[in-house]
């Protein structure tokens, strides 16, 4: 049973809590918030809409939610009365994980997951949870043990009352998972979300997912992903459609996402499988010219005498190009003298270029400067900013200064009168304040940055000039990618960042370590572990089981005393890249912070210089 892997866990699990808070939240209010680690959130009065990964739910029908690390948190709808607590805690498993376990990476998984906890009313939770905080609040040793004595009390009561749901259940309907089926097959290339699939058939989230695992051994979404990628394979086979318009087709609307989620499951690019099957080249290589800066984008110029040459950049006057920019956009458009700018948070429309442009995440300081443009301010690094290319940083230290993205600064920010702001989720708390200052365009920053740089160039009339960017960054990295091909570099790289009593492992999903493994094709290490995202946190005695032959590590001044703990671990030097003498330490900042061609470009110099023979 899903319980017993869980109640097993969570005995042999050790925790530490970090806060426990209470808030009541006004009806017009909406709380976004990325949980800094595990937590409960428990619903004690009123109703609110409260939605996480995988969870869509009012709180009536879950009064107890559990988030995971690094998820997005979002409560509205509030009644006025709406109360909630929240218990932030960290809870570390030991090493190895018990034997009796029957599923452990399943277990493990599901232990560091969001999920709901129906609980009925008369439950005694509120009382405890009342009673941990004031506990918590006195701020005396006994009395935190106390609270974290009765926080053992309240997950007792949670795995109980999960037991009994569990049992009373029974086997999930098996007709519900055979509905889930056909919707999934009519209506693959819809957008939906685990919780809306739930509530479309009439169950909810945790039954649909232990269905699922009975019969498949995965879960929904994974099932989804296997029939988009069965429909997107016909569509190579039998179809001359431009990747991109499989993306669409099949539920991609990012096509650079899809190819890297084809890749990592066929082995091979959505081109590449095409040429495979039919054996001869793509018919897009007959009749267009596709551009080499965005290997999983299709962007097709039609060739002839003003075709986007590699060598020779963008000629001036073939003004055609605009379309290629704008499939680049995503539907960004120049239209009677104003711009309208689609982003994630509606539509913007603008009557002008705009000129004055704060910034509040720093990748796009990068990305402007690239471009020939310099910012009014930015927010700043939580870490150094040593290692970054001279031009960058000497641009940083004369822009204001915008307090932190967690935190901007948005009295200096509305001194400076921007005719722009761009933003991104971790200023979702504040984009009302934000936009009443200068409209606001919030951009994902996670988005790969050469799609960003076509983006901000085609608003602000820079796009020939990203295109130059983008031949002048792929000649290099097509260079690179020839040279360790021929010097028959084949090992396999770890990507890690040491924090927080852990090592944070970047996987393939990274925007950094993308670089590595898709750009670069280099190996990744062979480590079964939990995916949070676009790392995993692993135990330092973990680490020469990863095997892999190089390590780069990400070090700065907030984890500098830890790796210089770690360097005198016996686990540490018993790895294989370390007794070999194949560890190279790189700066976060750079690698991860500053995330545009300024900053790229010093990366892969930095990854030749280390890789390949001088």
């Amino acid at each position: 049973m899903w319980i017993k892997d869980q109640m097993m866990l969570w005995t042999c699990a050790s925790f530490q809590i970090t806060d426990i808070r209470s808030r009541r939240l006004q009806p017009e209010e909406r709380l976004v918030y990325c949980a800094p680690a595990e937590l409960f959130v428990i619903s004690t009065a009123g109703m609110a809409r409260i939605e996480s990964e995988g969870v869509n739910l009012n709180s009536k029908e879950a009064p107890v939610i559990h988030i995971c690390k690094g998820a997005k948190l979002c409560i509205a709808e509030a009644t006025a009365d709406y109360e909630y607590y929240l218990i932030l805690y960290k809870a570390m498993l030991p090493d190895p994980l018990p034997s009796s376990l029957d599923q452990p990476e399943r277990a493990l998984r599901q232990f560091y997951s969001c999920y709901p906890i129906q609980i009925e009313a008369k439950a005694p939770y509120r009382r405890m949870v009342i009673e941990m905080e004031a506990m918590w609040k006195r701020e005396h040793l006994l009395s935190r043990l106390e609270a974290k004595q009765q926080f053992y009390a309240f997950v007792h009561l949670l795995l109980a009352e999960m037991q009994r749901r569990e049992e009373a259940g029974g086997e999930f309907i098996e007709d519900t998972v055979e509905a889930a089926l056909q919707h999934m097959e009519d209506c693959y290339a819809e957008p939906w979300t685990l919780a809306s699939l739930a509530q479309r058939l009439g169950t909810n989230t945790r039954r649909l997912q232990r269905g699922f695992n009975a019969r498949f051994g995965h879960s929904p979404l994974e099932h989804l992903i296997g029939i988009r990628l069965a429909k997107a394979k016909k569509l190579l086979e039998d179809s001359e459609l431009p990747i991109a318009n499989i993306a669409e087709r099949v539920g991609y609307p990012d096509s650079y996402y899809f190819s890297r989620l084809f890749k990592k499951n066929t082995g091979m690019s959505p081109r590449d499988y095409r040429v495979s099957r039919k054996n001869i080249h793509p018919i897009a290589e007959k009749s267009c010219r596709i551009s080499p800066a965005l290997p999983s984008h299709t962007i097709i110029v039609p060739t002839g005498e003003s075709s986007y040459d590699q060598k020779g950049g963008v000629l001036q006057d073939f003004r055609s190009l605009v379309a290629l920019t704008l499939m680049c956009t995503g539907g960004l458009a120049h239209i009677d003298g104003s711009i309208r700018v689609p982003h994630m948070r509606g539509m913007l429309e603008l009557g002008r270029i705009p000129e004055r442009i704060a910034v509040l995440d720093y990748q796009y300081v990068d990305q402007l400067l690239a471009l020939g443009v310099q910012p009014v301010g930015s927010v700043v690094s939580s870490v150094e900013a040593i290692g970054l290319p001279l031009d960058l940083a000497r641009t940083l230290r004369r822009m204001a200064r915008l307090g932190t993205k967690e935190a901007p600064d948005l009295f200096t920010l509305s001194a400076l009168k921007p005719d722009l702001i761009l933003c991104t989720c971790f200023q979702e708390h504040c984009y009302e304040k934000l936009s009443a200052i200068a409209p606001t365009i919030m951009l994902d920053r996670n988005e790969d940055w050469r799609q960003s740089l076509l983006r901000i160039g085609s608003l602000i009339g820079k796009q020939y000039r990203a295109l130059s960017v983008l031949d002048a960054y792929d000649a290099k990295l097509n260079s690179i990618r020839s040279r360790l091909k021929t010097a028959g570099v084949a090992q396999t790289v770890a990507l890690i960042r040491p924090r927080d009593g852990h090592i944070r492992l970047h996987n393939e999903s990274h925007r950094t370590a993308r670089l590595l493994y898709d750009d670069l094709g280099l190996a990744a290490p062979d480590l079964p572990v939990i995916d949070q995202g676009t790392s995993s946190m692993i135990p330092l005695d973990t680490l020469p089981q990863l095997k892999a032959d190089r390590l780069f590590v990400l070090t700065d001044d907030t984890n500098r005393e830890q790796t210089r703990m770690y360097l005198q671990s016996e686990a540490w030097n018993s790895t294989r890249a370390v007794r070999n003498g194949l560890v190279r330490h790189f700066h976060t900042a750079l690698w991860i912070g500053y995330y545009g061609p300024l900053g790229m470009n010093r990366v892969i110099d930095q990854i030749a210089a280390t890789l390949l023979p001088i």
